[in-house]
């Protein structure tokens, strides 16, 4: 089985102006990351709005994604929802088009109890089949907040083989790793503001949302950080901090669709709820881009 370990991008959605997706432009931003050497992807996550896809339309996008990348890197598949059964039916889809994991978040507002969480990923799990199911924990935005030894529990669910951690609380994280010693079980750090931390702490890897618009910077950085050489490697992350704080001046998903489209890949606004940028929006952007490093960073430049 292919370990999944590195620099993972979560792919954006782009979208046409009828709102419909964007399949040209996707596959060119697959092959754009491709060129910097990326190590897998991760599709239809929170970056890439899966919860506001349809499941059809999840079910196309990973598979366009799994055609254009051609066996090159594993693909992750998130196949998160409220509803059990919406999830499994994903996760069975993604097993059987060749997805090489598969992740959900767990259950969203209706409150379900331990007992409920355990279950939700018990039949993902089931629908997965032979393919590996991660947890997403990401609780600023799920609301939903599981302690290490709840991550124990869940981890004895068959076929339960890693977590795209998504949190500030590194020590919590490395808790989880050494709950997992002895066991066939993937750490994956979320927060793209602190791949390198999460690195040292014992991540095997970081799948990322910024990656989309900076993929050689944390190529390098990871690069860097496997060879030892922490300087180039703080360097590296101190500088795409830099674009993050210009980034975050407004909505992040918005800001990331503009810069690519800057960049030559037009993807359009995010669905709604979600928004475009207003022009004030826009300006502020701009601005915070051209005072961050990432005209020197960048791997295209942006068109203007």
């Amino acid at each position: 089985m292919t370990k999944i370990q590195g620099i993972i991008p979560a792919l954006v959605t782009p979208f046409e102006n009828s709102g419909e997706f964007n399949e040209r432009v996707f596959r060119e931003l697959i092959q754009f990351m491709l060129s910097t050497e990326v190590d897998g992807f991760y599709v239809t996550g929170g970056t890439g709005e899966g919860l506001l896809l349809d499941p059809e339309e999840r079910r196309h996008i990973l598979e366009v994604a799994l055609d254009e990348v051609d066996g090159r890197v594993p693909i992750i598949a998130h196949v998160g929802a409220v509803a059990t059964h919406t999830a499994a039916d994903l996760a069975a889809h993604a097993s059987s088009v060749g997805a090489a994991a598969i992740a959900a978040i767990p259950p969203i507002y209706v409150g379900a109890d331990l007992q409920g969480i355990k279950e939700h990923y018990r039949q993902i799990a089931v629908a997965a089949g032979e393919v590996p199911v991660w947890l997403y924990y990401v609780p600023h935005a799920t609301g939903v907040t599981l302690t290490s030894k709840t991550f124990s529990e869940l981890m004895d669910i068959p076929n339960v083989r890693g977590v795209k951690y998504t949190s500030h609380n590194l020590y919590e994280m490395h808790n989880i790793i050494e709950l997992a010693k002895g066991r066939d079980f993937t750490v994956i750090s979320g927060p793209d503001e602190m791949c390198l931390p999460a690195l040292i702490m014992g991540a095997t890897g970081a799948i990322g949302t910024t990656y989309n618009i900076m993929p050689g910077q944390f190529v390098k950085l990871y690069r860097a950080y496997v060879s030892g050489d922490m300087e180039a490697a703080k360097t590296l992350q101190y500088q795409a901090n830099q674009v993050i704080n210009a980034l975050l001046t407004v909505p992040t998903i918005a800001a990331i669709k503009a810069v690519l489209t800057r960049m030559g890949f037009d993807s359009g606004t995010p669905r709604s709820p979600l928004r475009g940028l207003t022009p004030s929006e826009y300006d502020t952007l701009w601005q915070a881009i051209e005072e961050s490093p990432f005209q020197e960073i960048v791997d295209i430049p942006l068109k203007a």
